[in-house]
């Protein structure tokens, strides 16, 4: 004859031996499910996040470091009597050579040898590594010196030339039927000097150059936007210039 503690551990046993319901694995597994989907969605927002940030930061890194890299080539615009008084063969009297909204190109005291300045174009063009966007490069142009101390500039392109191209940044938008504006010209009273290509009568009148760049190293990407900087760069050797010229 078994005890009633006999009885108790043998029903304890079998109930154990029984596992669980069919109702009690529904439930779980539906618990179980909203926690997955949860937690799944949980880590899509965290990492859409961190994305985007990212993205916003290479943006914005990008852009001050091809700002910086803009700013300073421009601040050395030069006249070329300026630094060579034996002449320049074709040379412009302007630090400013030709104007635009997409490019810029003017004479530099970037690595003077003592020949004279150097010839720098900044310009953007369509990149051709990452279609749909455009890129910002520089192209700086040595002078040749001649025997009697007068030198002259090659024709980029042609046999010979000697040059040297980087790009500045990339990530610009795409050059259409109207490109973006990267370059905007003012005068010394802070007036605009109009849109577009700068006549010859203008360009000597150019004392600021506004530089907006606007980047997006992504394409189409809609979660982050592109990052656009502005900065006005004095031209300190175009202010002396004309200074001088007022007063003789």
């Amino acid at each position: 004859m078994t005890s009633p503690v006999d009885d108790r551990s043998t029903r304890q046993r079998r109930r154990l031996d029984e596992g669980m319901t069919l109702v009690e694995v529904l439930v779980a597994t539906a618990l179980s499910s909203v926690l997955v989907i949860a937690l799944g969605s949980f880590a899509v927002v965290v990492l859409r996040t961190m994305d985007a940030a990212e993205a916003r930061t290479d943006n914005i890194n990008a852009g001050q470091s091809g700002m910086a890299a803009v700013t300073k080539v421009i601040r050395t615009a030069v006249r070329p009597d300026q630094l060579n008084d034996n002449g320049c063969t074709g040379c412009e009297e302007t630090a400013i050579v030709t104007a635009s909204g997409t490019q810029v190109r003017f004479y530099a005291n970037l690595d003077n040898t003592g020949g004279g300045p150097s010839l720098v174009t900044l310009e953007a063009v369509a990149d051709p590594d990452h279609a749909g966007t455009s890129l910002l490069r520089q192209t700086v142009v040595p002078p040749r010196t001649a025997t009697d101390g007068s030198y002259s500039f090659c024709t980029v392109g042609t046999s010979g030339c000697d040059y040297t191209r980087r790009v500045v940044v990339r990530g610009l938008p795409r050059l259409t039927a109207t490109p973006p504006v990267v370059f905007s010209y003012f005068g010394f009273d802070g007036v605009a000097l109009g849109s577009g290509s700068l006549p010859a009568d203008d360009l000597i009148r150019v004392a600021s150059v506004d530089v907006t760049l606007t980047v997006q190293l992504r394409p189409g990407q809609q979660r982050t936007p592109s990052q656009t900087l502005i900065q006005r760069v004095s031209l300190p050797n175009a202010d002396a210039s004309v200074l001088n010229d007022q007063e003789d």
